[in-house]
């Protein structure tokens, strides 16, 4: 009886060590952040053993329609497709598996357990499990994007302030990316920096990193530069009305996130005074009733 416990044990800590790791958000990919710095890859170049797996899971993703891949917030994570692929159908995979083999140590250990309990347990399980990693990308997806807007709003500043130190509107867009740190100006830096060696215009480059991202603010800062660029116009004004505007969407944003945690911490506070009230009450109780 006790290895059938300990087997199921080990099983149920195998999965949750799998959960746990896909809901833990993974470093950033090295691949997808070379891949962002070089435009093309060197003609007559094989890809090694895993690009031929990479083909295979974006094929298995073009043949099933039914299948939406969130494309801008896995670029915006660094995460390849096909890892992202490769962990729906794990976690599937693992939930399919568990039910039977729970059932099956039951069976071992001498309990009897009708096939519907299994069979209803693994197919709900499995698409839990599939569709965990979609919720997982698209929560931490919301929170880089919130980041990147914090980042934003500062490179808006320093934008400015190169315009104002007479700088044009390449150098202040260059610069501004180069003076900042943290994950957000480094991709500011490297979108500005594949737009020169494909000799396009920043702001160009700016609309693409918008483009793969999904930041709306970052495609209106592409259009103001655009427009300083092609026809002269005095942005200076425009950029500081809209860091201006970008924190005070920011700040909105911030109170309603803590009005709404406020909210929630009533009823955890409200089910401890009722534990409270019980603990105090059961003696009574037990002694007129028991």
């Amino acid at each position: 009886m006790s290895i059938w416990i300990l087997a199921a044990g080990l099983l149920i800590g195998l999965a949750a060590a799998l959960l746990i790791g896909e809901l833990v958000p993974a470093s950033p990919s090295l691949r997808a952040a070379i891949g962002r710095l070089e435009a093309t890859p060197p003609a007559g170049s094989r890809g090694p053993a895993p690009s031929r797996l990479r083909d295979r899971f974006a094929a298995l993703a073009a043949a099933l329609p039914w299948l939406p891949v969130p494309a801008a917030d896995l670029r915006l994570l660094g995460r390849p497709t096909d890892e992202w692929l490769a962990s729906k159908f794990a976690l599937g995979l693992a939930g399919l598996i568990a039910g039977p083999l729970a059932s099956g140590l039951l069976v071992l250990a001498g309990y009897h357990v009708p096939w519907t309990i299994p069979v209803a347990g693994s197919l709900a399980l499995a698409v839990a499990l599939f569709c965990t990693p979609d919720l997982v990308t698209r929560v931490n997806a919301a929170e880089k994007r919130r980041d990147f807007r914090h980042a934003l709003t500062s490179y808006l500043d320093l934008v400015a302030l190169e315009r104002g130190a007479g700088a044009a509107p390449t150098e202040a867009l260059e610069a501004a990316a180069v003076v900042g740190g943290g994950w957000a100006f480094a991709r500011i830096a490297a979108a500005l920096e594949q737009a020169r060696r494909a000799s396009r215009p920043p702001w160009e480059g700016l609309a693409r990193l918008a483009a793969d991202t999904g930041i709306q603010e970052l495609a209106d800062l592409a259009e103001i530069a655009g427009i300083a660029g092609n026809e002269g116009a005095r942005i200076l004004d425009t950029l500081s009305a809209r860091a201006e505007s970008m924190r005070a969407e920011a700040l909105a944003a911030t109170k309603a996130q803590a009005g709404s945690r406020s909210t929630t911490m009533a009823i955890p506070i409200a089910m401890l005074a009722f534990g409270f009230l019980v603990l105090l009450i059961f003696p009574d109780f037990y002694r007129t009733f028991g």
